[in-house]
């Protein structure tokens, strides 16, 4: 048991460096079979040598084990909290930038949300150039609002009809598709722009219109125009 013992205890001191966790029992064992070893010869009054040998690497290598252990668990620790932080951090900035105050316009106006610029050009109130085959539900006419895009970003950016709502005194309006080119999809490079137009089926007598402008998903804010 003693050659046991320092053989182990030997070998669990030299890969105490990169087994730690896995040689905390080993070098237990180690341990005991060395003092198991040394009373039985103390008893026998034989030399003890390698059972002391044995319990001196073993108790080396069993605390090198721990202490590495403690050390990993540490830096883990930091290292989970540093990136826990970093990512609240990042995650509180991306918020407090979707979670803006809304952005009131007229006709004319421009207004930028999400790094997009847009402005409304020009509102048709009684819009008529669509297919001969629509059907207009009686009191009611359709809008055409004309918008311009700038991408102020660095990078290339999308604008979709979807991402535009109206509303005719808080009623959400129904899309008017019977037009050429009612549905639209575009991808504008960095520091590029783009024109597109979007129709609605609004009541006649509405006091208020109003288009809202909501880039993403991920905003809860949004520009809106209002319509005279």
């Amino acid at each position: 048991m003693g050659i046991a013992s320092f053989v182990v205890g030997l070998i669990c001191l030299i890969l105490s460096p990169f087994l730690s966790v896995f040689l905390v029992l080993p070098s237990l064992l180690a341990l005991v079979l060395g003092i198991i070893d040394c009373v039985i010869k103390s008893k026998k009054k034989e030399s003890k040598g390698l059972a002391i040998a044995g319990i001196v690497l073993s108790i080396i290598a069993l605390i090198v084990c721990i202490l590495i252990i403690v050390l990993a668990v540490y830096v883990f620790n930091t290292a989970s909290d540093s990136i826990l932080n970093g990512f609240n951090t990042f995650s509180n900035e991306i918020t407090s930038e979707i979670e803006q105050e809304d952005i009131t316009c007229k006709v004319g106006e421009s207004a930028t949300i999400n790094d997009i610029k847009v402005t409304l050009k020009s509102v048709d109130n009684d819009f008529d150039d669509y297919y001969d085959y629509a059907s207009i539900e009686d009191g009611y006419k359709v809008i055409k609002a004309d918008f311009e895009f700038e991408n102020l970003k660095d990078y290339t950016t999308y604008v979709y009809d979807s991402d535009f709502r109206c509303y005719a005194d808080q009623f959400l309006c129904d899309d008017f598709i019977y037009v050429e080119d009612s549905y639209f999809s575009g991808a504008i490079d960095s520091g590029r722009k783009a024109a597109a137009s979007v129709y609605y089926e609004v009541p006649e007598d509405a006091d208020t219109i109003e288009i809202e402008f909501q880039p993403s998903t991920w905003y809860t804010s949004k520009v809106i125009f209002t319509i005279d």
